[in-house]
């Protein structure tokens, strides 16, 4: 049967439960935490596929950027009513039933997205944390007194990075409303008056950690303190319990690859986007 596709606000909780159900199949979770945290945005768009009354794929484009979580026959008549023009489309995990259909539909890979993985045990100890210059202290993120400066840091931070450079008031408060969100767990490095790096960790459900997101001022740059708060922030997880770490990392950034695999992170899975030529 095909599949009837509408455009309008669709249902979070019918979204996640489909989304828990591909990752379940799949191996990889097919919506990223962008789309889910705007699964209430009227700013973007969004398409929902029935089968009867059932939900059966949903697709979330945002700009040029698409993305998919859908049972396999209505894959394709997802892309087809996302629209003309340039489109690129993320799928998740070496086993995304997404990549059959896209090359199918004529699209090109453009991009690759490492998950890293390091386990947390005694085969796996964490190294000591490395020392900071006197002039700098790590604390915890305060929701409501550091977001504007937070967010300063971020975009100067990513400045070549769009998507994550890119957030704005909208994008953190939809974060800290999830119920991943531990403030606790979203240290910040700072010197009098200003902020100067940040390590952002969350818990998965399933007990995994992971490295949502680590940034360094340009101003702190050289100091070494991407691997402090890399530290610092593994040794937060490993004191909520987690068995084990993740991140994710731009295939052609020789870099943080280098400075992932010195704290023994290694390969886990890809995700890849695609490019509609």
């Amino acid at each position: 049967m095909t599949p009837s596709i509408s455009q309008q606000l669709p249902a979070k909780p019918d979204v996640v439960a489909l989304a828990a159900t591909i990752e379940a199949e799949d191996g990889a979770p097919p919506l990223s935490d962008q789309a889910i945290a705007q699964l209430g945005d009227p700013a973007v768009t969004h398409l929902v596929a029935h089968d009867g009354e059932r939900l059966v794929g949903y697709a979330q484009r945002d700009g040029d950027s698409l993305e998919i979580a859908a049972a396999p026959d209505a894959v394709l008549d997802l892309l087809d009513a996302a629209g003309d023009g340039p489109l690129l489309v993320w799928s998740h995990g070496r086993g995304s039933r997404l990549q059959a259909p896209l090359e199918q539909a004529g699209f090109v890979r453009d991009r690759e997205l490492h998950q890293l993985r390091r386990p947390i045990d005694d085969e796996h100890p964490l190294p000591p944390d490395p020392p900071l210059t006197d002039d700098i202290a790590v604390r915890a993120f305060v929701p409501g007194t550091d977001d504007d400066a937070w967010l300063a840091l971020n975009a100067a931070a990513f400045n070549h990075h769009p998507e994550q450079g890119g957030w704005d008031e909208r994008d953190l408060q939809a974060r800290m409303a999830e119920s991943w969100f531990d403030p606790a767990g979203f240290l910040l490095a700072e010197r009098p008056g200003a902020l100067v790096g940040f390590h952002w960790t969350k818990i998965h459900p399933d007990g995994i950690g992971e490295v949502y997101v680590l940034g360094v001022s340009p101003d702190a740059q050289g100091l070494g303190l991407g691997r402090a708060l890399l530290v610092r922030g593994l040794r937060h997880l490993a004191g909520r319990g987690c068995p084990a770490v993740l991140l994710y990392v731009d295939g052609d950034n020789a870099a943080a690859m280098h400075l992932y695999a010195r704290d023994r992170f290694v390969t886990h899975d890809l995700d890849v986007q695609w490019r509609r030529p």
